[in-house]
This record gives C-alpha cells, sequence and structure tokens, in this order.
C-alpha cells in the first residue's frame, strides 16, 4: 500500500483533498430561555415581590421556603431530603394533593 501512494502523483492526491466536503453539516437552532421555575410563567415584578417579602421575613426571623421561587431542580432536591416518619401516611397525604392539584388544572376532572 505504502508503495501505491508513492506512485500517485501529487497533482491527483491534492486535488482529491481539495474536493472534500464535510460529511455532515450542522443545523441552526435555539435552545429556548429557561426562566426561573421552568414550567412557571411569572412576571419580572411578581418575583421581585415575593422575593422582597421573603427578604423581609429572613430579617424578622421567621424566613421559610418558597417552592413557588425556586427551580425544577432546587424543588426535586427538597422532596428528596424531606423527612417523613409515617410512611403510609405521608403517602396519603401526596396522593391526596395530586388529586386535587389535577382537579384544579384540568375543569373537567374528577370533582
Amino acid at each position: 500500500m505504502a508503495h501505491f501512494l508513492r506512485l500517485t502523483p501529487r497533482r491527483i492526491t491534492t486535488s482529491l483533498i481539495s474536493i472534500r466536503q464535510p460529511l455532515v453539516a450542522r443545523s441552526f437552532s435555539i435552545a429556548p430561555q429557561l426562566r426561573l421555575k421552568e414550567d412557571g410563567d411569572r412576571s419580572a415584578e411578581e418575583l421581585e415581590k415575593k422575593k422582597q417579602q421573603q427578604l423581609q421575613k429572613q430579617r424578622d426571623g421567621k424566613a421559610e421556603w418558597h417552592e413557588s421561587l425556586a427551580s425544577a431542580g432546587e424543588s426535586n432536591i427538597a422532596a428528596d431530603k424531606e423527612k417523613v416518619n409515617d410512611h403510609g401516611k405521608h403517602m396519603e397525604d401526596l396522593q391526596k394533593e395530586t388529586a386535587s392539584q389535577s382537579e384544579k388544572e384540568h375543569p373537567d376532572g374528577k370533582k
């Protein structure tokens, strides 16, 4: 094979190299802009108002965590870290909460 490459004239190899084109063309794409809570659609004024309320409570020593201000990832981590003493009761509460939330979001749901 090495002998074959030496016998090939330089003109032919250089012209073949210059003809090559990329095998894959990448298309242009745009990623959606992520908001604070990715599935929430709130105004900047509303978020700023909640943030100021939370900061005031923090100064008063009554700070608490607001899921509405957290990102989806932060909400998932907080749920993972939640302490559960009675697993059966906790599961019932979660099921009731899920049912009421779906009824609220879907008006044709179970009433």
